[in-house]
């Protein structure tokens, strides 16, 4: 009887691993990954910036959740970087960005080494504004563990759109610029690991 009784909790156990493995949750590495925008001023000069801080989760079920932490901001010039905290994203009362988004079945039914590429609808919260992005991406599974999505073009966010077209006139106006664009394309490359 106690070989039976031990037998059965051995088996309730390892059950419960196995079960515990499948729904894993992954966790998206920030030294890796990678979130960048382009900003356009005097109508044809273009420069690259990026957000240092990044925090994301994906679910078993295909949930997906993004924050990016707005004042890690970095443009290469810390007057810049602080004029945006400060006048642009106005981190003391919005300190982040987030986007959530749903991933197909297909995605997370990838083996190890396999890609795909698909279309999701996601949804950005910026300000006190929240708006539909169409994203087109390429995942690839490239471990049991791990995942990486990337943009496969660049997604197009408007200033006017999600509360920021009145920050970025007041950074011209700081900057003494004759133009910022209001249209900023953004990209990026996200690697989440198995919990």
């Amino acid at each position: 009887m106690k070989k039976l009784s031990s037998w059965f909790l051995t088996s309730v156990l390892a059950s419960s691993f196995v079960a515990n493995s499948a729904i894993a949750d992954w966790t998206l590495q920030n030294a890796q990954s990678s979130v960048h925008f382009i900003s356009t001023k005097k109508q044809n000069i273009d420069e690259i910036h990026h957000f240092k801080q990044l925090t994301g989760q994906l679910t078993n079920s295909g949930k997906f959740t993004l924050s990016i932490d707005l004042a890690s901001v970095e443009t290469g010039i810390e007057i810049r970087n602080t004029r945006m905290r400060e006048q642009l994203f106005k981190v003391g009362t919005f300190p982040t960005a987030d986007v959530s988004a749903q991933l197909p079945t297909e995605v997370m039914q990838l083996k190890a080494g396999q890609t795909s590429k698909v279309e999701v609808t996601a949804e950005l919260s910026l300000m006190q504004t929240t708006m539909p992005l169409a994203l087109h991406i390429q995942v690839t599974k490239t471990t049991d563990n791990s995942y990486v999505a990337t943009s496969i073009q660049p997604v197009l966010i408007s200033a006017s759109s999600v509360g920021l077209q009145q920050g970025v006139e007041t950074l011209q106006k700081l900057a003494g610029l004759p133009s910022i664009g209001l249209t900023v394309p953004v990209s990026f490359n996200l690697l989440l690991n198995a919990d």
